[in-house]
């Protein structure tokens, strides 16, 4: 008779190890469970973890890491990742104003730099709220604290666009064992002082906690090779791209004649909020490059399946117009001066450029590309083009559209074709506790 069980109560590595004594021995894990509940979660790996090739265990072992006071830039090289899961803070719905900032320049210049687009951004909260209060008026039948909310939110997302990419944020990763050693190790070669520091940090919690689980031994040869292809495997920079290359290019491996003759059962049809199956992967891929701003970019990175590489920030691209065009005339005025000023300063400044990027403001624009396959592409397009995604990645995905309808006319899309529009829905998309969720929608 079958028997079906849970076991959740334990450590990530006796859990682990639980599982993994399923190929060496018969017996059942409750026997296993028995001991590890007797013995003690420490005194039953030290018996049965050593000779076992521990990577494979690793894969069976979970745990969650907390890290705070991390660049944005950091977030997105731990999270740079295809099987990373967590949450970070957001700056479309956080006010960041009383963050700190990771300077690694440390220069009265680069100081002064990060002070004004700060000051800007703090100056601006007040005067931006009651220009979009005017703008979009609470509605009739609207609850005033939703419509607040909604109000604030949309400040946030214009704002954004000003604050420094070294402003301080906080993550939490879920991961396994082995995927935590695997990225870490990584991580310890990477061009930024603060994300090695970081690497270096989480291994030593985590040896400290789990000490079966990361006594990896580490080897000259591979080491060397890592720090050789550190530069080309964090960042994608302008010299990746042809000179001549369109603002916008779309190119596809996928032969639509063949997929409709398959498939087109399949890709005809499909209801929404359904994905398609994962075996259509093996029918090419798609590769996308257009600009968009950092601060977007970090909205797409979320997407862990396909390649979607961490562009260089810097100022080469441009700022995205969208972030001045969103802000009342007499702030506009002082925005645009202020990032002429501001990129002039920093293109002078006598930095390393990657060093330079923590202060880039969120709003520049920066060279981006996704390589995706068909069942990623329209999981994308469809997610990213609700109205409540920030209106300058909806753009793009606008185009992505374009593009998938033109190569494969029947294949069914459900996009939101729609214009960005100020909706209140988006004042609710927080976290309560159930008593003020409850007091919030009454009023």
């Amino acid at each position: 008779m079958t028997d079906i069980f849970i076991v959740d109560d334990q450590g990530p590595e006796a859990t682990a190890m639980l599982q993994a004594l399923y190929s060496r021995s018969g017996e059942s894990a409750r026997t296993h469970l028995k001991q590890v509940i007797e013995r003690g979660s420490a005194k039953f790996m030290e018996n049965y973890y050593v000779g076992y090739g521990h990577a494979s265990i690793g894969d069976c072992g979970s745990t969650t890491l907390f890290v705070e006071g991390l660049s944005i830039l950091a977030c997105k090289a731990l999270q740079d990742n295809p099987l990373y899961s967590g949450q970070e803070s957001s700056t479309r719905y956080i006010d960041f104003s009383a963050q700190p900032i990771i300077d690694p320049i440390n220069t009265p210049a680069s100081k002064a730099i990060l002070d004004k687009w700060m000051d800007f951004y703090l100056s601006s909260l007040a005067p931006l709220d009651a220009h979009l209060k005017q703008q979009f008026p609470l509605g009739e039948g609207e609850k005033e604290r939703v419509w607040e909310n909604a109000i604030q939110a949309r400040g946030f997302d214009i704002l954004r666009g000003f604050l420094p990419a070294g402003i301080t944020s906080q993550l939490a990763w879920s991961t396994n064992m082995r995927q935590a050693a695997d990225k870490l190790h990584l991580m310890r070669h990477h061009p930024l002082a603060e994300v090695r520091d970081i690497a270096d940090g989480s291994l030593k919690v985590l040896r400290e906690k789990y000490p079966s689980s990361f006594g990896h031994k580490d080897y000259p040869e591979t080491e060397a090779y890592l720090e050789k292809t550190a530069a080309k495997t964090n960042y994608l920079d302008s010299g990746f791209f042809p000179t001549n290359q369109p603002d916008l290019a779309f190119s596809t491996t996928v032969d639509n004649t063949g997929l409709e003759a398959a498939e087109l059962d399949v890709i005809e049809g499909r209801p929404s909020r359904t994905n398609l199956p994962r075996y259509l992967d093996g029918y090419g891929q798609y590769t996308c490059t257009f600009d968009l701003d950092y601060g977007s970019y970090r909205d797409l990175q979320r997407h862990r399946n396909g390649i979607c590489r961490i562009p260089l920030l810097t100022g080469e691209r441009g700022f995205h117009e969208w972030y001045l065009k969103e802000l009342p005339e007499s702030l506009r005025t002082t925005a645009e001066a202020l990032v002429a000023e501001q990129y002039a300063v920093l293109a002078a400044l006598d930095a390393r450029a990657e060093d330079k990027q923590y202060l880039y403001p969120l709003g520049a624009k920066v060279r981006c590309q996704t390589v995706y396959t068909l069942p990623q592409m329209i999981y994308v397009i469809e997610l990213r083009s609700q109205n409540t995604v920030h209106s300058t990645l909806r753009d793009v995905m606008h185009w992505m559209h374009r593009e998938m309808v033109s190569h494969h006319p029947r294949l069914t899309l459900h996009t939101d074709l729609k214009s960005s529009r100020f909706d209140t829905k988006r004042g609710t998309q927080t976290i309560f506790k159930r008593e003020q969720f409850e007091r919030e929608v009454q009023e």
